[in-house]
């Protein structure tokens, strides 16, 4: 019976206690979520509960005082009117003669029956000590152990926030200190949140061992990089995946892969992305309609490009849609040009020279194909090989610099060199014609192969119309 009734009163603590828990529980909820997110962890949901505990426990307590004292009064005064109810015969029958007493043998009081089949059923049997039923007081039980695990799964996923935050402040610190050009520090600050599964901080971990800075140049770490962020839907990542797979940096060339990266983050919201995979879908894949869609939404964003790729995209089938991008490009590339972006001076220049959106100015595209030049110059002398390309083309051609042939062979040698793709094309051609080097045939299609073999068209297409 002791066992019993410790099983009850064990019971009627924990129902008591599931009452508390939903109060606690509903209010570090509401004060984590609504209040503390991502800055307190678990310690939000402790002060939001005992904030909302405090309250209702006193409430509950003085509610059942209040019901003990009148469940007491009830009963003293049931008893009273019983006592008073009860005949003199009646007090003469409780009455037990002394003699009878000693005499004659007294009933003695039934044993204690610990239970059985046989057992008889008394009142208040599936009920607790405090008067709450037994089954309630398991599921009281069992909804403060739900609880409690819904508190510890709650706080465990906040922990994971406030970690995430802090490996987001270090890749911050390293951001600063690339900015400041003390890449040692920076690739510290990369490699440490990476290793913490930063997205940013294996982007730019990408970024850096492309360019070189603060590690060796190394494309195919590079490319690994990129693909580890872009696996986190990094959208930077993405798109630099994708240009990876156009130009055959650091993998094998593969369009339909470039056009899925660039997809992925076009859905993202990245402008140039959208751009790109929606040029890529037009004129290599012949997908017209999605491509105008994503060049809409790039143009939507403020991207110059691609409101020029529209105008030339129009330019055969509408001609006042094809003069309205070809203006709205004029527009935003002159902003994006006094801000200093080769590529949008490089094309302004080119809209300037042809008149197409602008009334013609060969002066003013002359000082934007310079501006463009000059910027490019200190792009390729950082290393950049694309930069290169475009430099040396400018040489070749002597726009915005120069002409000099030599030099352009210079640019394109120094990209060949280092893997890109395009510039083995460009060194090929130069060698094929003799332009700015001895001309050499066989050196020149050992080049273009080389380029072909890397997935580049033109230099594909060179080959197979000279029978190469």
């Amino acid at each position: 019976m002791k066992l019993k009734e410790s099983f009850d009163n064990c019971m009627a603590m924990l129902g008591c206690l599931s009452v508390l828990v939903i109060f606690f529980s509903f209010g570090g909820y509401v004060c984590h979520t609504l209040l503390l997110e991502n800055t307190v962890g678990i310690w939000g949901y402790l002060i939001g509960g005992v904030l909302l505990v405090i309250l209702p426990m006193i409430a509950v307590i003085v509610l059942v005082g209040f019901l003990h004292l009148g469940k007491d009064a009830w009963e003293a005064r049931k008893n009273h009117k019983e006592n008073d109810d009860s005949t003199p015969q009646e007090e003469s029958a409780r009455t037990v003669d002394p003699y009878e007493a000693a005499v004659l043998p007294q009933p003695q009081p039934e044993p204690e029956v610990d239970g059985g089949e046989n057992a008889p059923e008394r009142r208040g049997d599936n009920r607790t000590r405090s008067g709450i039923p037994l089954k309630y007081s398991v599921l009281g039980g069992l909804f403060v152990l739900a609880c409690t695990v819904l508190l510890l799964y709650d706080g465990s996923r906040s922990e994971k926030l406030i970690e995430e935050t802090r490996t987001a402040i270090i890749c911050s610190e390293g951001m600063t200190a690339y900015i400041a050009k003390d890449y040692d520090a920076a690739m510290t600050k990369f490699r440490k949140a990476a290793g913490k599964g930063n997205a940013r901080a294996k982007y730019m971990l990408g970024v850096c061992c492309y360019d070189g800075t603060g590690a060796d140049e190394d494309w195919d770490a590079a490319f690994r990089w990129f693909y580890e962020a872009g696996k986190q839907d990094d959208p930077d990542a993405l798109y630099r995946l994708g240009l990876c797979c156009e130009q055959a940096i650091g993998t094998e060339r593969d369009m339909e892969r470039a056009l899925f990266c660039w997809g992925k983050a076009a859905k993202l919201g990245h402008a140039e992305a959208q751009r790109r995979a929606g040029e890529t879908a037009i004129t290599v894949f012949g997908e017209f309609d999605d491509g105008i869609e994503l060049l809409r939404k790039s143009a939507a964003q403020g991207n110059p490009f691609a409101m020029r790729f529209l105008g030339f995209v129009y330019a055969g089938k509408d001609k006042a849609e094809s003069d309205d991008w070809y203006r709205k490009a004029a527009e935003a590339l002159y902003r994006a040009a006094k801000q200093g972006d080769p590529r949008a001076q490089h094309d302004l220049a080119g809209l300037y020279r042809d008149g197409i959106g602008v009334s013609k100015d060969p002066a003013e595209a002359d000082k934007w194909f310079a501006l463009a030049a000059k910027n490019y110059c200190a792009a390729a002398e950082r290393g950049d090989p694309e930069a290169q390309c475009m430099l040396g083309g400018f040489y070749m051609k002597g726009v915005g610099v120069e002409k000099d042939e030599a030099e352009a062979v210079k640019w394109f040698r120094k990209a060949a060199e280092q893997g890109f793709m395009k510039g083995k094309a460009l060194l090929g051609l130069a060698y094929f014609e003799g332009n700015g080097v001895k001309k050499d045939e066989a050196e020149g299609v050992r080049w273009l192969r080389v380029a072909a073999e890397q997935g580049d068209p033109d230099a594909q297409l060179f080959l197979d119309s000279h029978g190469e």
